[in-house]
């Protein structure tokens, strides 16, 4: 009898690791706003002092193209998440395309998340399924009141400017009725990070701001060059006026 005791016991030590190891992927984590965390299939992360949960059910598809191939199309990832939101069920698809290393983001509720599927195919691996995280940063931008945030797109980068300035918003929703040929957002750049602009460190000026048909030269660039230049930006050029730029998004907040 005691030789039998000393069986089951050496059993159950030898499956203890095995019992943990499955234990930890699938037990919930805590993560706080704007904190990075990563999550396995099946696990769930409970965002800290917000009725907010998310839970990574599976890869739906991956056609990214791979590292270091030539490919006719980019390709993405789709990835299917569970958000629990003030106790309800919310499925979201997450879709990020392929050939960068950026994250991608999207607006859920009054939050936004960003997410990056990993790790990234190349040629001749097999991903499988217990190999893919889902990295998040789940953030919640201060609520945008009395104006419209419009978000640009310049030569494949965008930038966003929320705008208030009245006159400013008549030439907006002219432009997008196709009555305006003023396309040029011209405005003051002010230093200082918001949410609503990541990831740049400056911001557009919200009443600083029109829209233009011709501009200077000087003023011309891209979101990058300025964050690369600011202070030349900041104290000789003033303003950013891409000549580029294409409305892809408005949102109303008046």
């Amino acid at each position: 009898m005691l030789r039998s005791w000393f069986i089951v016991a050496a059993i159950l030590l030898l499956c203890l690791p095995l019992f943990t190891s499955c234990g930890c992927e699938s037990e919930e984590i805590n993560a706080a706003l704007g904190q990075e965390f990563s999550l396995s299939m099946g696990q769930t992360a409970v965002i800290e002092g917000e009725e907010l949960e998310l839970k990574f059910l599976e890869v739906i598809s991956d056609s990214r193209c791979p590292q270091n191939v030539v490919c006719v199309w980019q390709g993405q990832a789709s990835c299917l998440v569970e958000i629990t939101y003030l106790e309800s069920l919310h499925r979201v698809t997450l879709t990020q395309p392929g050939l960068t290393s950026e994250p991608s983001d999207i607006d859920f509720k009054e939050y936004n998340i960003r997410f990056n599927l990993t790790p990234y195919p190349e040629a001749g691996k097999e991903i499988k399924e217990d190999d893919y995280r889902l990295q998040l940063v789940v953030t919640k931008p201060p609520l945008l009141s009395g104006g419209i945030l419009v978000t640009f797109d310049v030569v494949g980068e965008t930038y966003k400017i929320f705008i208030t300035n009245k006159d400013t918003l008549a030439d907006i929703f002219a432009l997008q009725c196709g009555m305006s040929q003023a396309t040029i957002p011209s405005g003051r750049v002010i230093k200082g990070e918001v949410s609503y602009n990541e990831p740049w460190s400056w911001h557009i000026d919200s009443e600083d701001i029109h829209m233009a048909e011709v501009t200077m030269e000087l003023c011309d660039g891209t979101p990058s060059l300025v964050e690369a230049n600011l202070d030349d930006w900041l104290e000789t050029v003033q303003r950013f006026c891409p000549w580029s730029a294409k409305i892809v998004k408005i949102e109303d907040y008046r």
